[in-house]
């Protein structure tokens, strides 16, 4: 009882309003980590460095002289080598924060901004399923928070009204812009001819070509939405956090755009002014 009583009840009482904080900021730090982390390759790596370190700490334990000798020069360059292993998740991650943008159509929930969001889905939807029809391949980006200046950079500068008419030109075989990525910004088509990163991960279908991998890296390093059209399948897929769904129509797409690109609460708005005009007709009727 006085172990039970110095090691925990003292320690319980001694907990101030900080500590609490203290100690919700750090769960909020490992949940991030974890869910960045869960979909990528760096969760193995992660449990690698766990078993790593549990190895290291039972060595400790049980005083192996000749493995904690060898494990010693593990510790001091420890730090470094974990930096060189998770190189490339700490550069996506360090890439989404300091991308962020603070005005974006996504983020500004006024009507304005929400009747651009729904042009900018019903203009998307429609124009991949007119190129999935007609067999042209397709790289369409949409930007969120997270700047994607860097690759614009890399394409030419278009700023032009989004349509389905002007989507399907841009991609049109034998067009000047119609090799490279499509970015959208602010309801807006940026830039066309754009070079997207490529995913360096290994665990994806060998069917994929490089639009899908390169839908797949940008969506690593940021929030933006792709849709990509099948020069080969005429299939519609879609990326978001580094994952692809396959397999879209017209209207699965445009509902998918719906539920991650519209606020919630101006697409219930929505809904419910659709039953009153819908209602008010029937009475009239």
């Amino acid at each position: 009882m006085e172990i039970f009583k110095e090691k925990v009840l003292d320690t319980l009482l001694s907990i101030d309003l900080w500590d609490v904080v203290d100690i919700i900021l750090l769960a909020c730090a490992f949940f991030f980590v974890y869910r960045f982390a869960k979909k990528r390759r760096a969760i193995k790596l992660i449990v690698g460095v766990v078993l790593f370190l549990g190895l290291m700490l039972l060595v400790d334990a049980v005083k192996l002289s000749a493995l904690g000798f060898v494990f010693g020069d593990f510790k001091q360059l420890g730090l470094i080598a974990l930096i060189i292993i998770f190189q490339p998740e700490l550069r996506s991650a360090l890439e989404k924060i300091g991308g962020i943008r603070v005005f974006n159509f996504h983020v500004n929930h006024n009507d304005k901004n929400s009747v651009s969001a729904h042009y900018v889905i019903e203009s998307v939807s429609r124009a991949a399923q007119r190129l999935s029809t007609a067999g042209h391949g397709a790289l369409i980006v949409i930007e969120r928070h997270n700047s994607l200046a860097e690759y614009k950079r890399s394409g030419s500068s278009i700023d032009a009204v989004i349509s389905p008419d002007m989507l399907c030109s841009i991609f049109y075989k034998g067009t000047a812009l119609h090799d490279g990525a499509v970015i959208i910004r602010d309801g807006r088509i940026d830039s066309a001819a754009c070079v997207l990163p490529m995913t360096s991960r290994v665990d994806i279908d060998s069917e994929l070509g490089t639009r899908h991998r390169a839908a797949i890296g940008t969506t690593e390093v940021s929030d933006a939405i792709v849709v990509i059209v099948s020069e080969e399948t005429g299939k519609i897929s879609l990326s978001i956090d580094g994952e692809l769904e396959r397999g879209f129509t017209y209207s699965t797409l445009r509902t998918k755009l719906e539920d991650i690109l519209v606020p919630k609460d101006n697409a219930a708005q929505k809904q419910k002014s659709k039953i009153a005009r819908s209602s008010k007709g029937g009475k009239k009727k």
